[in-house]
């Protein structure tokens, strides 16, 4: 049994996956913090825009760095976001984010937060300033198992992707058990509650407008696109439904009202490779999709060699902002053709 699960395991991860074209782009590196796994989009709380990045390095040997980044996109250049107000102690290891203007007018980034030590998963919230992230509240449930993504609402209503039914089980992966999920939070009866289940790897998520009619969250392993909307005969609950099917998708941002943008790592094998050495490229593709008729097109794929591990793309002024899962930069695209 011992030399099964290695064999199934190549077998699973290293088929031959073609990638698809897409137009070419010129390109600029911007220098950040390493691991920006995920980005957000801030135009309104300083005088320049700027995008905040979640970074945490990943690789085993390094120095830690557990930091939320301003990247200014006026002259791309790069600082350490401060944060103040932290109960003692608290452990701050970022992860998926989403940056909110709640119905009161503060400027919210929500961040998933791990402290593997304690087993603890957590949502930690910061009141965004122009100059620091100011510590609000962390947000705790028994269902938070391996929290990846998080997105949030005007409302406070939020949406949470579940990785895994135990964080760090590589068997769920390599079956692809339907043991992941998407949990929601009602910020009026303050209910954590599953609203889609029976999915592999759950990843990137996203809600449309505010306040939300629905979610969008993308799967790794179950390689689909789905929504998740109110039930029509339960507004407590919720019912999922496809859009698109495609192989190993990441993070979810809105183009616009109906279409979306999400990453995908299409070579599985590459990609683990890339994480335990720099040296080995793993393709990056970003994908855009219709949510009303479920047509998807690639609008950027690269081999590597421009940046590996893509994890989140983001639209802003005709350029496209990828970032990635572990070296120390995003990716800065022309892409006026992308609305």
């Amino acid at each position: 049994m011992k030399f099964i699960i290695p064999v199934l395991l190549a077998f699973s991860l290293a088929s031959c996956t073609i990638i698809p074209s897409a137009q070419e782009r010129n390109s600029v590196r911007i220098p950040v913090g390493p691991g920006p796994e995920d980005i957000v989009l801030d135009t309104t709380s300083t005088s320049y825009p700027r995008l905040l990045a979640s970074c945490l390095q990943r690789r085993k040997g390094l120095p830690e760095f557990n930091e939320i980044c301003e990247v200014n996109l006026n002259d791309d250049t790069y600082k350490i976001m401060k944060r103040s107000n932290e109960p003692a102690g608290m452990v701050f290891r970022p992860h998926g984010i989403d940056l909110v203007k709640n119905t009161k007018g503060e400027l919210l980034l929500y961040c998933v937060s791990h402290n593997e030590l304690q087993n603890e998963h957590s949502i930690i919230v910061y009141t965004v300033l122009a100059d620091r992230l100011v510590f609000k509240e962390k947000m705790d449930s028994p269902l938070l198992v391996s929290p990846n993504d998080v997105t949030a609402s005007c409302t406070g209503e939020l949406f949470v992707t579940n990785d895994a039914g135990k964080r760090g089980n590589a068997t769920e992966q390599l079956l692809k058990l339907k043991r992941s999920n998407v949990i929601h939070y009602n910020p009026d009866s303050k209910q954590w509650d599953i609203a889609a289940k029976k999915v592999s790897y759950a990843n990137g998520v996203a809600v449309n407008k505010c306040p939300a009619e629905y979610a969008v969250f993308s799967t790794v392993r179950s390689n689909r696109v789905y929504i998740i909307e109110p039930s029509k005969t339960d507004k407590n609950k919720f019912t999922k439904r496809t859009i698109a099917r495609l192989k190993g998708l990441d993070n979810i941002t809105f183009v616009n009202s109906n279409e979306i943008l999400v990453t995908a790592h299409l070579r599985q094998l590459a990609y683990i490779k890339h994480y335990k050495d720099a040296k080995n490229i793993s393709p990056t593709v970003v994908y855009k999709v219709n949510l009303l008729s479920g047509k998807s097109s690639a609008v950027y794929t690269n081999d590597g060699s421009a940046i590996c591990g893509g994890s989140t793309a983001l639209m802003y002024k005709g350029k496209m902002y990828i970032s990635q899962v572990f070296e120390p930069f995003l990716l800065k695209c022309d892409a006026e053709d992308v609305k």
